[in-house]
């Protein structure tokens, strides 16, 4: 039987047509790969609030696949964020899911090859020795959300807690640990199981660079098939470095290959004579390519201010330098010339700097 593996979806209602048409592409993979089952490692929702605004768009979403493909559902983090104690998940409808919230475990039968258990999110799972899981019959997916110790999150305030110990995953006798909660790509082999985590489906936050994917797994073999699927409807996240000269021009390169999907950031590098205009300019740059793209974002950082540059003596004559250098290879490797003139007004800025 074929099935896909999602984590960190995060739908949310304020990029709802972004994140549900990754949604969309996800439910169309598992109709395309004649899916049995679409296992969701966590945080399909933003927070408690995006269950109550989108259940109704998800369930639609999930009403496409066939009655043979079963969905699955563990429970992230974020599906607790700003929850009212009075109210359960659920109390919520999501329609052919499976939503699997029993703690601190659940076993399913995904076919009759393999079994699935299901540990939902919890801030701690040190107990888990204690927890009376029968023998593995065939082959065992262990489904959970948390960090294993030795991989580092790549979120702000969630390192300290849900982690799961490695002998966990050994203990449980699993042959595949299928991870949520690690925004980036993972897949570690280990003797006798393996340990994934797809990453997360879109582009949630700044910084999240590379293609975003899904796992399509086959089971009835020891170890699992598994194969890496490109999600084209997420985008990519993109650092786009955007040079200006000391009299304030601004230069990039912009892919040629951009989508509507893709979160640019515009990461601006220079020293400069004065500093307004180029950043006028880059604001001038950011609102063309939001046209163009998903979201873009500017980094300013990296800019420098050096008052006098343009006409001091010593970088007139290295820019020449540099210029005559530049036009014999700037077909070649533009962006590292761009880099080195950037280095040697740095390194100007600093001496005269010292010498106050």
């Amino acid at each position: 039987m074929n099935f896909i593996l999602c984590a960190d979806l995060h739908l949310k209602e304020t990029e709802k047509e972004y994140s549900l048409s990754v949604l969309n592409e996800i439910t169309g993979l598992c109709i395309k790969n004649n899916c049995g089952a679409l296992l969701l490692a966590g945080d399909v929702f933003d927070s408690r609030d995006e269950v109550k605004a989108l259940r109704a768009n998800f369930r639609a979403a999930l009403e496409l696949l066939p009655a043979s493909c079963q969905v699955y559902f563990l429970p992230g983090n974020h599906e607790e964020l700003r929850a009212k104690d009075t109210e359960s998940l659920e109390s919520f409808g999501f329609g052919k899911t499976r939503l699997l919230t029993t703690k601190p475990w659940s076993l399913h039968d995904l076919d009759a090859d393999t079994e699935l258990l299901a540990v939902p999110f919890q801030k701690n799972y040190s107990g888990y020795r204690d927890w009376d899981i029968p023998r593995k019959k065939n082959a065992r997916i262990l489904l959970a959300h948390g960090t294993v110790t030795g991989m580092a999150y790549t979120g702000p305030g969630e390192e300290t807690d849900s982690i799961i110990d490695e002998d966990m995953i050994t203990f449980f006798q699993a042959d595949l640990a299928a991870l949520g909660h690690l925004h980036k790509y993972s897949n570690t082999d280990k003797k006798g199981y393996r340990i994934v985590y797809p990453g997360s489906a879109r582009v949630w936050r700044e910084g999240e660079e590379g293609k975003r994917c899904v796992l399509l797994g086959s089971t009835g073999t020891v170890p699992l098939r598994l194969e890496l699927l490109h999600l084209a409807a997420a985008g990519e996240y993109r650092v786009i470095p955007v040079f200006a000269s000391p009299e304030g021009v601004l230069r990039t390169d912009i892919p040629e290959d951009i989508s509507s999907h893709d979160w640019l950031y515009l990461d601006l590098n220079g020293v400069v004579e004065d500093e307004p205009p180029v950043l006028a300019a880059l604001e001038k740059l950011k609102t063309e390519l939001e046209k163009e793209c998903r979201k873009v974002s500017t980094g300013t950082e990296k800019l420098s201010v050096l008052a006098g540059v343009s006409t001091h003596y010593l970088a007139g004559r290295f820019l020449r330098k540099w210029e005559e250098a530049a036009q014999s290879y700037k077909d070649e490797e533009p962006g590292v010339y761009e880099q080195a003139r950037l280095r040697g007004l740095l390194t100007l800025k600093d001496v005269l700097e010292k010498r106050k």
